[in-house]
């Protein structure tokens, strides 16, 4: 259906639409650090109610991109498994993304937005840094990550 533009919607982890975009997102990272790729059923755990949720845009229809928000210690959130597929990317839909995902934090009580990346995903540090975040220590100990950053929301 064209002509619908972009639109978020609400979507479960085993989504397949959700589940293929996140597949891809586990590739580039493995990709990146140089490791076999997993190929996940379902997205990344802690993205469902009633502590968080996963975020589906697609453009025209099409599912183009993926990113979640889910509850961490204290009044702070965790934004996770953002991608956007290539043939989407430099139209602007990872910043909507990021900004709907930091909205959602700060309605769920959160005065601040951290995430996890890698230094080789050089697109997706120049929009974090570009909407404001800063480095900050290693807060999650992922293996696969080398990079955190947090932002103050509101």
């Amino acid at each position: 259906m064209a002509g619908q533009g972009l639109i978020f919607e609400e979507a479960a982890p085993d989504d397949p639409r959700a589940v293929d975009l996140y597949r891809a997102h586990t590739r580039r990272g493995a990709e990146a650090l140089g490791i076999p790729a997993l190929e996940p059923t379902t997205v990344s755990s802690g993205l469902q109610p009633p502590s968080g949720l996963l975020l589906l845009a697609t453009l025209d229809g099409e599912p183009v991109a993926i990113g979640g928000v889910r509850d961490l210690a204290g009044p702070t959130a965790e934004l996770k498994a953002m991608y956007v597929a290539p043939s989407a990317r430099r139209r602007g839909i990872g910043r909507h993304l990021l900004v709907r995902l930091e909205e959602i934090a700060a309605s769920r009580g959160c005065a601040a937005a951290r995430l996890d990346t890698l230094a080789a995903l050089q697109g997706a540090i120049a929009l974090y840094e570009s909407q404001g975040y800063e480095r900050i220590a290693d807060y999650n100990e992922s293996p696969h990550a080398d990079r955190w950053y947090e932002r103050a929301l509101g």
